[in-house]
Formats: C-alpha cells, sequence, structure tokens
C-alpha cells in the first residue's frame, strides 16, 4: 500500500460517513479578508472532524492560526505571480494529498489549483470573493472564467459575486452564497485598546488599493474633523500607502492621522471607535464592515449594492462613493448624535448574528458533503 493510499484509510469520516479531505488553495496567508476568512474557517474544520491541507506559495501573519489550529500546511515554490510550474507543484500536491474536494481562493489559485484539480480528477469549487467591478475583462480573468467552467461549484460570499457568475459558470456548475464568517466569540472576548486619549476615533481598515477610494476617504476625514474634534486611525497596508501618506500631509491631517500598519489586534480599535469608515467603489462582503459590527461600532458605507445587501437605513449610515462631502456629512451625523449612532449599530450587530463561524462553516460541509455523495444508483 502506497502513502497516500495509507493517508486515505485515515483519513476521518464526517457525520454522513464519507470521507471528507479538503485541500485549500491561497496564495498567501497575508492580511487580506480571504486569507482572514480561511484562517477562521480551515482550523474550525480541522477541529470537527475533516482533514484540512492547505497549499500556499507565502505565509503572512495569518499563518501561524493554521498551523496552530492542526492544519497541514504545504508550501509551494514560487518564482513570481506567473509561475506556470505552480500548476505543476499543486498537481503533485493534489496527488499526494488525494483531496476529495480542491477549494481555491483568489485568481491566482483559481488558475493555477484549477488546472491541478482538473487533471487529477478532483472535484473543485472556486471561492469568489467580490463581485463583477472587480475582474475587468483582462486576460487573466478570462482565463479564469474560461478554467471555472470545469469547476464542481462556485461559492460566492455575496449576492453581486453570484450574479457575476450567472452567466458564465457551466451548466452543470453548482453556485451557492454562503457569506463570510464572523468569530463573534472571539470579538467579544477583546477589550477596547486604551490609547490615553478622550477624542473620538475615526476608523478605517482595510487595504490601501484603489478600489477603497481613499483619496474621497480622506478628503471626508478633513472635511470631518473641521467640523467634529477626533482622531483618525487607518489601519492597513498596501500597493497605495505612500499615496495615502502623501494625501494625510497635503490634506493637513498628519498630527491627526496614526498609521500602525496592519493590526492583529484590529477588534480592540473597532471597540474604541466612534465609527468606522468603509467608502469604497466595491465590495463583496466585507471583513471589516462585518467585524465593526460585530465590536459594536457605528458604520459608515458607500451606497453600493454589496453594503445595502448587508444593511438598511436603520442600521448604517450610506453616502455615495463620488462625494467626498457626502461621506464627510454622515461621519458627522454618527459623531454627534451618539445614541442614534448605538442604535444603528445594535440593528446592525442584530442582522448579521447568524454569521457565525460555526454556521458558516456547516454550510460549506453540506456543499462538500453533495460533491462527495455516491451517484444515484452507485453501488
Amino acid at each position: 500500500m502506497d502513502a497516500a493510499q495509507n493517508e486515505t484509510r485515515r483519513a476521518p469520516r464526517d457525520g454522513a460517513g464519507l470521507i471528507v479531505r479538503i485541500l485549500h488553495c491561497i496564495p498567501s496567508m497575508g492580511g487580506g479578508g480571504a486569507e482572514r476568512q480561511l484562517a477562521y474557517l480551515a482550523p474550525h474544520q480541522q477541529r470537527n472532524g475533516l482533514d484540512v491541507h492547505v497549499a500556499l506559495l507565502t505565509g503572512g501573519p495569518h499563518l501561524a492560526t493554521l498551523i496552530d489550529g492542526g492544519v497541514t500546511v504545504h508550501h509551494v515554490a514560487s518564482r513570481g505571480n506567473y509561475d506556470a510550474l505552480v500548476a505543476l507543484r499543486l498537481l503533485r500536491i493534489t496527488r499526494r494529498v488525494r483531496p476529495d474536494v480542491v477549494q481555491t481562493w483568489m485568481t491566482q489559485m483559481d488558475v493555477f489549483g484549477g488546472v491541478a484539480a482538473s487533471i487529477a480528477g478532483r472535484p473543485w469549487i472556486v471561492c469568489e470573493r467580490s463581485s463583477e467591478a472587480a475582474h475587468p475583462a483582462i486576460l487573466k480573468n478570462r482565463l479564469r472564467v474560461t478554467l471555472a467552467r470545469k469547476a464542481r461549484a462556485i461559492v460566492s460570499n455575496s449576492k453581486g459575486g453570484d450574479d457575476y457568475w450567472r452567466t458564465r459558470a457551466g451548466a452543470k456548475t453548482l453556485r451557492r452564497v454562503i457569506p463570510n464568517a464572523v468569530p463573534f466569540d472571539a470579538i467579544d472576548a477583546v477589550p477596547p485598546i486604551d490609547d490615553g486619549d478622550d477624542r473620538p476615533v475615526i476608523l478605517y481598515v482595510g487595504r490601501f488599493s484603489i478600489e477603497k477610494n481613499l483619496p474621497a476617504t480622506i478628503e471626508a476625514l478633513r472635511q470631518t474633523v473641521a467640523a467634529v474634534d477626533a482622531r483618525i486611525v487607518l489601519c492597513g497596508e498596501g500597493p497605495l500607502r505612500d499615496e495615502v501618506v502623501a494625501a494625510v500631509a497635503a490634506a493637513g491631517l498628519t498630527d491627526r492621522v496614526l498609521m500602525p500598519g496592519f493590526v492583529s489586534n484590529v477588534w480592540s480599535w473597532m471597540k474604541r471607535a466612534a465609527v468606522l469608515v468603509a467608502a469604497g467603489w466595491f465590495e463583496g462582503n466585507p471583513n471589516a464592515v462585518l467585524e465593526a459590527i460585530a465590536c459594536g461600532c457605528p458604520v459608515v458605507v458607500s451606497d453600493i449594492p454589496s453594503h445595502r445587501e448587508l444593511l438598511d437605513e436603520t442600521s448604517a449610515r450610506f453616502a455615495g462613493p463620488e462625494s467626498a462631502t457626502e461621506i464627510a456629512g454622515a461621519l458627522i451625523a454618527t459623531l454627534r448624535d451618539r445614541d442614534d449612532a448605538a442604535t444603528r449599530a445594535a440593528r446592525a450587530r442584530k442582522i448579521i448574528e447568524t454569521r457565525s463561524i460555526e454556521a458558516i462553516a456547516e454550510q460549506y460541509t453540506a456543499l462538500y458533503r453533495e460533491l462527495t455523495a455516491p451517484a444515484e444508483g452507485a453501488v
């Protein structure tokens, strides 16, 4: 008996008696939303009887969570984002691990991991983390769509993501919407940060990238602190960090703004903040907004479909992303009427309370069972 056969025989079985070994493929365990979601999902799956493997190219701040959670991690050598040998290396891992399901995260792994899963003959799930605006018709996105027609399922974390695949998925490809998980128990256990300052905090959490609409956000922040004495905390990293630093300086906000980079204790800041601003042009199912809501932090969000899918006028304040003045107006109203802000925040928390890690993991497990169930009539 070879090693792979021995691994399969030892694999745990789920409640339906089926072996379910999952191979997640993701470029890294960096600080992004997809990486954060996998850090919640994979250890929980491992604890609940699945045999969970993660193949990745590089580590990141969430890697330790996988390792501590008992997940088997496979490091894949890569010379860059377009190294075609990654697909061959993933194929070798797939053949060795012999997963019941391969689940790919982010475009790079949807391509390379999808090729490996298809050649190895393994059921493959594509994870859609955004919406149509995130996928311009460039070569890599067209290739992703072509390959994804061979996927057994496409899981989107929002209606907008599912709408993108409505006319693009293969005829036999299942489509499901499974929203992002929220770690309520862990969030509830975290105290607010003690920063030694009584002024209200306006908080931004996310990548410094073009879709986050940071120029308008910074102008809105300038207008807001001209009307209300507040501090600003911008948590995150990304390709536009230098531009953000320059825009903050140009707006005369340097003395008001703290930019701590990637923050592992961001929930403490969310519990300290008087408002979180998320004024991006497009989203999928935004982690920062969900987790701020779980922390009881009022939110000002851009008036875009993904935010409207999640919230309404009684649970958040909306502003057009094209208007810094509208964003500022929503921030000022939130800071000036703290009782109304608290009421909206409580309503928002009620809306998302069904999105625990346990509940979302069970939705994935149900899909795995569907994909691995013996065909009707099979012996």
